[in-house]
């Protein structure tokens, strides 16, 4: 039996998709997605582009269900349904003037058997024909919410490292505990994919509710890089409700919007791992975008811990 017979259960005939020269995307939830920015990000191109989930991983031997839990939910009096937290892929194919479509995955990071997790998905990507594949990711750093959003990126090849500095993206140096987004990448490259990862920054003081702002500059990210339009109408509408939802709030607050507002003045990145690990039980829970309103109403008790100690590293799994 071979790996994608026994971990990945197709929703449609995968070499069959007739998908043209695709490229993917691909966010993990959890450690390097702080306010669900790249999930949410990949979950929002999935219903703007209607892009129909066309196979799922087993989660059974990737994720330890103690840390990575399911949810339960009701659909009716006495009807409980369990649902599982894994990865999905989608497949969205664009307009004809486009020259590539796109094959989207989303799941929580794995807690096990990285490798072999690797080796699934890039069997996967391989199978529908993709060409490149750019992992998005975001981490918490002290920005200003206005402030443009700093970006860092690299690539395996030189022709996409060009690309990202095109657009204007930092080149990520770092070196330390990494997620399993590098390891991915690296396992593509040494197959002949070409990989690139894109990670933004999102203030801190805002915490891990949900911030359809970065979400947005990392698609703008990905439509510049790629080199196609993508729908971000409806996000871009969001993003500005909540640019004036937290303003507003910070206007009753004047002491914590002073010193919020010495960051639009003095900004240092603070590159991965993120100063506050995202609680891994909702990195990939799927907060609605914009979700401004969720966030104006958690704004606060993060603001008053604006003060305190934070860890610089994650904690340990």
């Amino acid at each position: 039996m071979s790996d994608l017979d026994e971990y990945v259960r197709p929703l449609e005939e995968l070499g069959g998709l007739g998908l043209r020269r695709p490229y993917a995307l691909i966010a993990f939830g959890g450690w390097i997605d702080a306010s669900w920015a790249a999930t949410n990000a990949l979950r929002y191109l999935v219903d703007q582009l209607a892009a129909p989930r066309v196979a799922e991983l087993d989660p059974e031997l990737f994720y330890n269900f103690t840390d990575t839990r399911p949810r339960v939910v009701m659909r009716g009096a006495g009807d409980r349904t369990v649902r599982w937290r894994q990865g999905r892929w989608h497949a969205a194919r664009l307009d004809d003037e486009v020259e590539h479509d796109l094959v989207l995955f989303i799941a929580p990071e794995p807690n096990l058997r990285w490798r072999t997790f690797t080796r699934v998905l890039l069997d996967v990507f391989q199978q529908v024909g993709v060409e490149a594949l750019l992992t998005i990711g975001a981490v918490l750093a002290p920005t200003h919410h206005r402030a443009r959003v700093p970006l860092r990126g690299w690539a395996t090849t030189e022709a996409w490292r060009l690309a990202l500095r095109g657009r204007g993206i930092r080149r990520n140096a770092y070196e330390g505990p990494t997620g399993i987004a590098t390891i991915l990448s690296v396992g593509a490259r040494e197959r002949g994919i070409a990989a690139l990862s894109v990670t933004a920054s999102t203030p801190n003081y805002l915490g891990n509710s949900a911030n359809p702002r970065t979400s947005l500059e990392l698609l703008r990210a990905i439509g510049d890089v790629y080199g196609m339009r993508l729908p971000l109408a409806d996000l871009e509408r969001g993003v500005r409700s909540y640019n004036e939802q937290v303003d507003q709030l910070l206007a009753n607050q004047p002491e914590l919007r002073a010193e919020i507002d010495k960051l639009a003045e003095s900004v240092q990145e603070e590159p991965e791992p993120p100063a506050q690990q995202p609680p891994s039980a909702e990195g990939t829970g799927g907060a609605d975008l914009p979700g401004g309103a969720d966030v104006v109403r958690e704004l606060e008790d993060f603001l008053k811990q604006l003060r305190k100690p934070q860890d610089d590293s994650p904690e340990e799994t």
